[in-house]
């Protein structure tokens, strides 16, 4: 074995020697012991996503047959276990820690072993890389089930392990379980926000017919308003006559308005048909037909590319007076406009798409308040946007160092 390739990319300073590689079975031992007196009665699953959790919590319900519990291995803590169950997350199977602080039991199905002479948390991270996964590809059997990976115990405890001394394995492990840590802690503080993005557009409008919100800025008590969208806006009916515009737009309901080549890597409109798109101005709005699951009547958005371009005759584009833009933008990213949709629109002839005529979309009723209000709500749902992309931005971000890692830091 050549020793540069058993030295990483990256390590820590003052680590210099060379890696080594030792069996699976060198640094750890199958467990064989099975509930035969049924001590244990709760029953693990391993999931390549969330790790070994009770199966209670995995599928609200226990799936395993108890009376066949006396034939499943025993787990204790920090063992680990290979699931052979594949996925897109986990080519080969998910090989996880038992990290529950208790004991319980695990299908037969599954491969359980416990380590010694290894810092477990080291071996752990180093299963969350990809660098084993070549052996069992080159070692795995083919088999009954396309979604199981199979291979031999004899085989699979064969598996070459790529080790450092004792004092770098617990400065890797150590350093990956912050970053893990600092991850966790991103991602609660982002559904935390999502979670109040949520509450806030369905509390700081007001419901159905009613003319108070639930949730309002102190200082306004005044009953709001309801106003037809045609009095607040204009349908924009200039098509592309002259053939100025050559940019494309498309309506996403994930991510708003955006060049067609943004979207799809590449223009999908037919230039010989651009005369007869909609010319699309900075802050024109734009309902799009298609519905998805995010976006149950479709998604209407505000043109925010600060550029000119033309949209497809199959979508709706209006032009707002007398509201602050701001403010309707984000009353239709809530579902209080849903309901009237549901009651006037017509089936289509297409599945994934709303119908729903023109006319009849320009009489949607909109909550309105005095213009001071839409102000302060359309600022406060702004901020909120803001500090949610900034926490995803920082969550994606450190995901990608974590994965630089993993890819760099074993051999």
């Amino acid at each position: 074995m050549n020793e540069k390739s058993l030295i990483p990319s990256i390590r820590f300073a003052g680590f210099t020697d060379a890696w080594e590689r030792r069996k699976l079975g060198e640094i750890a031992d199958k467990v064989t012991e099975k509930n035969s007196s049924r001590i244990y009665s709760e029953t693990f699953t391993n999931s390549a996503e969330n790790g070994i959790i009770s199966q209670r919590d995995y599928f609200d319900h226990a799936v395993s047959n108890s009376a066949n519990l006396d034939g499943y291995y025993i787990v204790s803590e920090d063992d680990f276990v290979y699931n052979p169950r594949i996925s897109t997350t986990a080519p080969v199977g998910p090989i996880n820690r038992n990290r529950l602080k208790s004991r319980g039991v695990m299908s037969p199905l599954y491969t359980v072993f416990r380590t010694r002479d290894i810092d477990a948390l080291y071996l752990e991270h180093y299963f969350k890389s990809h660098h084993w996964h070549q052996y069992m590809f080159l070692n795995g059997d083919s088999g009954a089930r396309s979604d199981r990976f199979s291979i031999k115990d004899f085989v699979f405890m064969e598996m070459p392990i790529a080790v450092p001394c004792k004092v770098e394995q617990m400065r890797i492990g150590s350093f990956l379980e912050e970053l893990d840590r600092l991850i966790t802690l991103h991602q609660r503080k982002l559904e935390k926000l999502l979670n109040i993005k949520k509450s806030m557009l369905d509390k700081m409008f007001p419901k159905n017919d009613e003319l108070f919100p639930e949730v309002r800025f102190a200082g306004f008590t005044d009953a709001w308003e309801r106003r037809k969208l045609g009095e607040i806006a204009d349908k924009v009916t200039e098509k592309n006559s002259s053939r100025i515009y050559s940019e494309t737009f498309t309506n996403s309901a994930e991510n708003g308005i955006i060049s067609q080549r943004d979207y799809f890597d590449h223009a999908v409109s037919n230039s010989a048909n651009l005369d007869g798109y909609y010319i699309v101005s900075e802050d024109d709005f734009v309902y799009n037909p298609r519905i998805s699951t995010t976006a149950p009547v479709g998604p209407i958005n505000r043109n925010r590319l600060k550029s000119r371009g033309v949209m497809s005759p199959l979508y709706t584009v209006f032009r707002t007076r007398d509201i602050d833009a701001l403010y309707l933008e984000h009353y239709f990213k809530s579902h209080h406009w849903h309901q009237y949709m549901f009651l006037n629109g017509d089936s289509g002839a297409r599945s994934d798409r709303f119908s729903i005529k023109d006319f009849v979309f320009m009489e949607m009723p909109i909550a309105v308040p005095c213009k001071v209000e839409q102000m302060r709500i359309g600022s406060f749902l702004e901020e909120l946007d803001h500090l949610i992309t900034l926490h995803q931005r920082k969550l994606e971000k450190l995901q990608n160092i974590k994965k630089a890692c993993l890819e760099k830091m074993f051999v």
